[in-house]
């Protein structure tokens, strides 16, 4: 009589699953490319006068760089007067004029003479939120304040107002920056928030490299698990390979996008974690593979 049929082979069933699991990752980041915007292109926005507004000074900001663990971020100031501002000069003021910005418990004030050039400058303004313990999910915000004024030849006159014309760079490598203007403002005074936080690439490879150290610290318990209870025979080979786990899982932490110092919650929940799974690993290799030796 001819054999029973029997079921699929152990091999078979290992390469269905290998292909269930690439369908599912595939899936899994098509959905993370279709649900968030990984190559967000920046742009400018604009506020305060417009061109109906001759006697303007133009106040184009970029972001430069941010520094999360001392709460400051650094954008270059470039001032320039309208035509109806110019003095003799492209570029030169007609007037004096005295500009000043603030945020929170920093002010820069810069005063620039008639007919004088003005040149570019840079300020840091604070983190007004936010804590790089949060990482990579840490949002920031800035509070900016400027406000432009004309200077009187005499003291007898009063400081007129200049209305600004601002324009805001929102690019800035790492980050996702939005700038928007608040509707408390004095006359002469625009107040703008920067809020800022990790682009969506970043974040996903951020949270697929912790992802990584556990799968890894998860096979290194497992494999040195096996052998200390017997169920699989030590290999000095192994030792190698799951002692290397030890220095891979700093590495990838390492390589995390705009990585802060270690102590952030992520290292906490996570690296710490991993880190110690690979050594006990090797730790339960290591006496299963000695212990025959020694006795």
């Amino acid at each position: 009589m001819p054999a029973a049929r029997t079921g699929p082979t152990a091999s078979r069933r290992r390469a269905w699953g290998i292909l269930i699991l690439a369908v599912v990752a595939i899936a899994a980041y098509a959905a993370v490319l279709y649900n968030f915007d990984l190559t967000e292109t920046p742009s400018e926005s604009r506020f305060g006068a417009g061109t109906e507004v001759a006697e303007r000074l133009m106040v184009y900001l970029q972001p430069v760089s941010v520094d999360p663990l001392n709460q400051t971020m650094q954008v270059k100031v470039d001032l320039q007067p309208a035509p109806g501002l110019a003095g003799n000069r492209p570029g030169y003021p007609s007037r004096n004029l005295a500009v000043s910005l603030v945020s929170n418990d920093t002010t820069v004030q810069r005063e620039f003479r008639a007919n004088q050039p003005i040149p570019q400058f840079t300020i840091d303004p604070d983190l007004t939120e936010g804590s790089v313990v949060d990482y990579p999910l840490d949002r920031y915000i800035v509070d900016l304040r400027i406000k432009a004024i004309e200077e009187p030849e005499q003291d007898t006159r009063a400081s007129v107002p200049i209305a600004q014309g601002i324009t805001v760079w929102e690019g800035l490598l790492g980050y996702r920056f939005y700038a928007t203007m608040l509707p408390d403002n004095e006359p002469g005074e625009t107040h703008l928030r920067f809020e800022l936080r990790h682009t969506a690439a970043q974040i996903f490879f951020a949270f697929a490299l912790y992802a990584a150290m556990v799968v890894l610290a998860c096979a290194s318990l497992a494999i040195a698990s096996l052998i200390f209870l017997g169920r699989r025979r030590p290999e000095a080979t192994l030792v190698g390979a799951l002692a290397a786990l030890v220095f891979v899982v700093p590495t990838l932490r390492n390589m995390m996008p705009l990585a802060p110092p270690l102590g952030v919650r992520a290292d906490i929940a996570v690296f710490l974690w991993a880190e110690l799974a690979a050594v006990i690993g090797v730790a339960l290799l290591v006496w299963r593979w000695v212990r025959p030796v020694a006795e």
